[in-house]
């Protein structure tokens, strides 16, 4: 391998399985993905809980209970994970990485998502390290203060907007930005590698886009296609 893929929200379109799932975390593992990507909520009464949408089946994870989450069910039948699932589940093993996505809030913005940082750093198990796990934020102003607040962690930005020396001098380890960003402008994975800093893009499912960043020494390619990039020998 030359490159390191991470199943994006777990290893879940390839074998028809829910994303952000335990089942797909689990499949991610078992294909010795370098990492699996999953995205965290608060909810109401302050639990962080794993999934994409800022709803659940229809209900706002923000403003409900997590028990009153749990009368829906993801399709394969699993109740909606929490982090401390997803911990159990992937801080036991050493093939893959936990790369944790803190979501903006969308009701109380960088504080809220602030407050959100402060739950997870709170509860942070006692086996997570940098080896195990790591984060990705779109909100820059929350980013810097996850990285004050675990400086031995990677914390990588996901907006976009920042160039290399500006999260060079932010504190932040790297970016992991949208393909299509780096597929316009090919100098931005050379100016990162260039300060050392860390690389990554979302969300790369062109074998051909793939092995262009490749060529260019990206250190991880996150994919909705795990299976089928670790086969391919990229």
């Amino acid at each position: 391998m030359k490159n390191k893929i991470i199943a994006h929200r777990g290893a879940w379109k390839e074998f028809n399985l829910p994303q952000n799932s335990v089942a797909s975390l689990k499949k991610a593992i078992e294909l010795k993905c370098f990492g699996t990507e999953f995205d965290v909520h608060l909810t109401k009464d302050d639990i962080v809980v794993v999934n994409h949408d800022a709803d659940f089946f229809g209900l706002n994870i923000e403003t409900t209970n997590y028990n009153d989450l749990l009368i829906k069910k993801l399709s394969n039948g699993e109740k909606l994970p929490t982090l401390n699932d997803f911990y159990s589940e992937g801080l036991n093993q050493t093939e893959t990485k936990l790369i944790l996505e803190i979501k903006t809030s969308e009701i109380g913005g960088t504080d809220r998502t602030k407050l959100l940082i402060d739950v997870i750093v709170n509860g942070l198990p006692t086996n997570a390290n940098p080896e195990n796990l790591e984060f990705i934020l779109f909100d820059f102003d929350s980013a810097v203060y996850l990285k004050n607040k675990l400086p031995n962690f990677f914390v990588l930005y996901l907006e976009g907007d920042k160039r290399a020396d500006e999260i060079l001098k932010s504190g932040l380890n790297g970016m992991d930005y949208n393909y299509n960003l780096l597929v316009a402008d090919k100098k931005i994975i050379k100016e990162f590698k260039d300060l050392n800093l860390k690389t990554n893009s979302w969300t790369v499912n062109n074998l051909e886009i793939a092995q262009q960043f490749i060529s260019q020494e990206i250190d991880c390619i996150t994919t909705d296609y795990p299976q089928l990039f670790l086969q391919s020998g990229l």
